[in-house]
């Protein structure tokens, strides 16, 4: 299922050009157009749901861990020293788009100057 009125939507359909990193017949990644560092990607389901509690189970479970797999690779293919995942879940979470679930895999390294955590 697709939202014709959805930003990601028209970028899995490919309405909207974007820089892929990765695709299959479930997901889609690509490069931030506002990255937050150098290889923000974007990993999207190529279905739609506005709730992330809407999504499968077993297509949640495989989500989760191509995110991990995704973030992995990219580190290893540039060398770099971390990553962060984030999930936004609604508008409060400061999710802009209302495509989820969406996750931003973060690539880091030491020193980056990118403070997530508000704390410290």
């Amino acid at each position: 299922m697709r939202d014709p009125n959805c930003i990601f939507c028209k970028i899995v359909n490919n309405e909207i050009p974007s820089q892929k990193y990765f695709e299959d017949e479930n997901f889609l990644a690509i490069f931030d157009i506002k990255p937050i560092t150098p290889g923000h990607l974007v990993l999207l389901s190529k279905n739609h749901y506005v709730n992330i509690n809407e999504m499968p189970e077993n297509e949640w479970r495989q989500f989760v861990s191509l995110a991990r797999q995704l973030a992995e690779k990219y580190i290893r293919e540039n060398n770099l020293d971390g990553y962060n995942l984030l999930i936004n879940q609604g508008e409060a979470a400061q999710s802009g788009v209302a495509h989820r679930p969406h996750c931003h895999i973060i690539p880091r390294t030491i020193n980056d100057g990118l403070k997530i955590d508000p704390r410290g």
